[in-house]
């Protein structure tokens, strides 16, 4: 059993850092101040109360909470920061080391769901740097650096690892120092977590919750999701969007070649290898993002002989077989299908004829369990096409990951 320690220094932090846990099952405590007994195999998040103090009474209040902790007892160790960097980080970071006897300090601040990332060592709030931002700007107590390297360079060594870097696996040779990680998708920093824990050292972990959920996804692992986009609604295509900003994979299939059942094995090829490396897949029919390629796939049906509606149908049923196809091979924690006639189609082909709802996942969008076959227990949602806000899919998505 993996247990964790992290050490926020607000309620609030505390608390969503935790339930980064919660999700994957971990049992969580949050105390404040000094720790209290904690009952076996249980996680603890200690907050300390301690951003808005002087940088002094900060490094003292962090030494009093962690006095009698045994940190040693714990697998994992992470000192819970702000995404935008306010408190005083690098006076709490340097007493937490020093009390676990740190050798390699992991700084990845990057909060992808949130609009919070990191290029080139500076901290981005929905692509603008930090200190251009409301919180570099705060008349009381504003973010004076949101450059990381500049903001550990009080250690004696500092390393930056760009996110080519990172995705190129070209990890960096290390005894002793900080690592200051780009990141700018929930992969990054599931890259940087797996890394880092494989390392044989002491290491210290610096992030936010986006930081949490990559270390307990390394330990508790889910099975990856598959949806199927189908849907021609603007609202679709700003989903799609939105999802592929947030790093989710997409594999668009070009609608003419659904219609002449061209490259089908090729493109389920494609989504296994994603499904393979454990990443959420969008499988989308190219004119989701493209107009022009509803208009070509009108016009390759007319050579065929179909009317439009039937190009609507063919265009479905291919990417349904496609799917059909990856599910032979993978199995997935959860089938996510938007566009009430996607949805039918690819349940028809699968001999699917009953579900049972179980919840609602957003307003509108249903949680359902299916009910016999050979697919008895796969978790859907459904969506309708022209239905719910930018973030909608990948949300759904992330919920189905933590089932």
């Amino acid at each position: 059993m993996q247990t964790y320690l992290i050490i926020a220094d607000d309620f609030t932090g505390a608390n969503d850092t935790g339930l980064q846990l919660v999700r994957r099952s971990v049992k969580v405590r949050v105390q404040i101040g000094r720790p209290g007994l904690l009952p076996p195999s249980y996680s603890l998040v200690l907050d300390t109360e301690s951003r808005n103090l002087s940088p002094q009474r900060a490094r003292e209040a962090v030494q009093a909470s962690l006095l009698d902790m045994d940190m040693a007892s714990f697998s994992v160790v992470m000192k819970k920061i702000d995404s935008t960097l306010r408190g005083n980080i690098v006076e709490e970071v340097r007493e937490v080391a020093k009390r676990m006897q740190a050798s390699i300090i992991v700084v990845a601040t990057a909060f992808p769901d949130m609009g919070r990332i990191c290029r080139d060592s500076v901290v981005y709030v929905h692509d603008k740097p930090l200190r251009e931002t409301e919180h570099g700007k705060d008349p009381l107590k504003p973010v004076t650096e949101d450059n990381l390297s500049n903001l550990f360079s009080p250690f004696n060594r500092v390393v930056h690892l760009s996110v080519d870097t990172i995705r190129a696996r070209s990890w960096p040779m290390l005894r002793d120092g900080v690592v200051v990680c780009d990141s700018t998708t929930n992969e990054d920093l599931n890259l940087i977590a797996g890394w880092a824990l494989s390392l044989n050292r002491k290491v210290l972990f610096v992030g936010s919750a986006g930081l949490g959920e990559a270390l307990v996804n390394q330990h508790y692992p889910s099975k990856p999701i598959l949806g199927l986009v189908a849907s021609l609604s603007e609202v679709t295509r700003r989903q799609v969007l939105y999802a592929q900003n947030r790093g989710i994979s997409t594999v668009s299939v070009s609608v003419c070649d659904l219609l002449v059942q061209k490259g089908i094995h090729s493109y389920a090829e494609r989504v296994r290898l994603l499904l393979s490396q454990n990443k959420d897949v969008l499988l989308i029919a190219s004119s989701v993002l493209e107009p022009s390629e509803y208009k070509a796939s009108i016009e390759t049906g007319r050579g065929l002989g179909l009317s439009e509606s039937q190009v609507g149908n063919a265009v479905r049923l291919a990417l349904s077989t496609i799917a059909k196809e990856v599910m032979e091979t993978h199995e997935l924690g959860g089938l996510f299908l938007t566009g009430g006639d996607t949805a039918f189609g690819i349940l028809e082909l699968l001999k699917i004829s009953e579900v049972e709802i179980k919840g609602e996942v957003l307003l509108g969008l249903p949680l359902l369990e299916v009910v016999g076959s050979k697919y008895a227990s796969l978790k859907l949602v459904t969506k309708a096409g022209a239905f719910g806000g930018d973030d909608a899919i990948a949300y759904a998505l992330r919920v189905l990951r933590e089932l």
